[in-house]
């Protein structure tokens, strides 16, 4: 890490793939209530980046090497983070790729593996080895960001058929993880949840402040749960609950 706010009383939240895009948002908007921020990527020089962008700003971000499909650099930021701090207060599963495909029967499963590689086995590889750390916060929180492609109920409703397979199944397993992770914490003092917060500037779209906000807000609910906030639920842009 860049920097070390050693064992600070503050909150402290990873987010993964957070240079760029809802993550650096969120970020942002994380670090501006006073939470120590740790930006995940595999990209080192991008990630010093944003972090260095944020944290000239006066906020508290610091840059973390991880590689949500690389176990030993995921070994490493727990041990830079436990070192540091002592504990995770929040984790956001922000990392995903989407990628063009072609139709389900003409998929290759070259195409499905890499999908599950990063937005499904990544996002439990992270969580799996935060889980201790997680467990010393006095009010752990996980994000998994997902995408209305990884429900079956839009997938069931649209007019018009969504063929990407293999994401959207990526994405409907990292439904499952929630609700199964959710369950199995329910006795402790973890919530976890996943939400579909839609998209923001990246560099394939427009930046609008209005579409920001959208994305960023459900994120930043969940994140900053109550503590007889709800877990094991699916969100939308709206903070609304939505079918799985």
């Amino acid at each position: 890490m860049a920097t070390s706010y050693s064992m600070s009383n503050s909150r402290v939240a990873l987010i993964t793939g957070g240079t760029k895009g809802i993550g650096f948002e969120v970020a942002r908007l994380l670090a501006e209530r006073g939470i120590e921020i740790l930006i995940g990527s595999r990209d080192e020089t991008k990630g010093e980046i944003a972090a260095e962008k944020l944290a000239s700003e006066n906020l508290p971000v610091t840059y973390v090497l991880i590689d949500v499909t690389n176990q030993a650099t995921i070994d490493l930021a727990v041990t830079e983070v436990e070192n540091s701090y002592g504990r995770l207060d929040i984790l956001i599963n922000n990392s995903s790729i989407y990628l063009p495909e072609p139709r389900p029967t003409e998929l290759s499963l070259d195409m499905i593996r890499l999908n599950f590689e990063v937005n499904f086995f990544g996002a439990f590889s992270v969580t799996k080895a935060f889980m201790p750390l997680l467990r010393q916060s006095s009010a752990g929180r996980i994000v998994n960001i997902s995408n209305d492609l990884g429900s079956f109920y839009v997938h069931q409703t649209s007019r018009q058929p969504q063929f990407h397979c293999a994401y959207s199944a990526s994405k409907a397993s990292l439904h499952m993880l929630t609700l199964q992770l959710a369950n199995d914490l329910k006795a402790t003092r973890i919530k976890v949840n996943a939400c579909a917060p839609g998209s923001i500037h990246t560099d394939l779209t427009t930046h609008h402040e209005h579409a920001t906000e959208l994305a960023t807000k459900p994120i930043i609910y969940l994140a900053t749960l109550s503590d007889d906030g709800p877990t094991g639920k699916f969100f939308g842009q709206h903070c609304e609950e939505v079918k799985w």
